[in-house]
């Protein structure tokens, strides 16, 4: 077999299956505000000395359904969190990204920025690396 692929060509390849698109960056982020919610269900369970088969029960649902959530299997729903929220007493409270954070995580596409757009993604990889891999 005779394969004919220019350096260009085999860069564009490449470069097309680890590109982030629009739904990779919006599923990425979602997971990671999940995981703010999470947090404060772990210490809260904790504070309470609860399992999470002890919150399935009491919101009325099944451990395997809750343990999906902690597992990253599954996005959490609002009205899930809502029942979380009430039956561990709690209050959730989310935390805005500061500029030191995203300062920070410049290159890691689960904190890119609100207003950030794919172009803004910058891979710290060269030509050279991907021709390697």
């Amino acid at each position: 077999m005779n394969i004919n692929k220019n350096n260009s060509e085999v860069d564009d390849f490449f470069y097309g299956l680890f590109k982030p698109n629009q739904e990779k960056i919006t599923e990425s982020n979602a997971y990671l505000l999940m995981s703010q919610y999470l947090i404060q269900i772990e210490q809260a369970l904790e504070n309470q000395s609860m399992t999470q088969k002890d919150l399935a029960d009491k919101i009325g649902t099944s451990a395997s359904y809750i343990s999906q959530f902690f597992n990253l299997n599954k996005l959490i729903n609002l009205k899930t969190l809502a029942k979380i929220e009430l039956a561990l007493k709690i209050n959730f409270k989310l935390k805005q990204p500061t500029i030191t954070d995203r300062v920070r995580n410049k290159n890691n596409i689960t904190q890119v920025a609100k207003d950030a757009t794919i172009a803004d993604i910058n891979f710290n990889t060269t030509n050279n690396e991907l021709r390697a891999a």
